[in-house]
This record gives C-alpha cells, sequence and structure tokens, in this order.
C-alpha cells in the first residue's frame, strides 16, 4: 500500500488541493472536501494513473482514503480491474 497511498496522496494534493499534511489514511473522501465532480475526476485520473477502473462503491464521499489505496492495491494485484490496451 505505501506506494498506492503515496501516489494517491499526490493525486489528491496535485488535482483537487488538499494539502498533504491534512491526507491521513482514515480520513474519508467527504472529509477531504470532495463532492461529486471531483469523486468522477478522481476515478478517471485513478484509471489514467494505475490503469485500473475501481468500483463505484470505492470513489464515494464515505470512502476513506486508504481504503481507496487498499481497493487499487487489490485490483491491481489480481488483474480485475486492469484495462486491455488498445
Amino acid at each position: 500500500m505505501p506506494d498506492t497511498y503515496d501516489t494517491l496522496r499526490s493525486i489528491l494534493n496535485s488535482a483537487f488541493r488538499v494539502p498533504e499534511e491534512e491526507i491521513r489514511p482514515e480520513l474519508t473522501l467527504e472529509q477531504l472536501d470532495l463532492d461529486s465532480l471531483a469523486l468522477t475526476e478522481l476515478v478517471l485520473i485513478v484509471h489514467e494513473r494505475f490503469g485500473v477502473k475501481i468500483d463505484s462503491a470505492y470513489a464515494s464521499r464515505t470512502t476513506t482514503v486508504e481504503q481507496v489505496a487498499d481497493h487499487l492495491d487489490t485490483l491491481r494485484a489480481d488483474g480485475t480491474g486492469a484495462v486491455a490496451s488498445s
């Protein structure tokens, strides 16, 4: 999770201007002030960066940063979220 979590933190900081010192694993995306539009953008950025598409349940305002990172690690490890290259 460390690399995934760090990359996710970087995305939250650069794309959504969430100060890095405010991003903690236990905080929900809502607590980081991500609205529904931002969540949609996050899904697209994650898809682009990691090559996997996260389930909408893991892109909700009640999801924690740690849950998103863990879900990404699971998708990447078992290939279930892998996107075929064109």
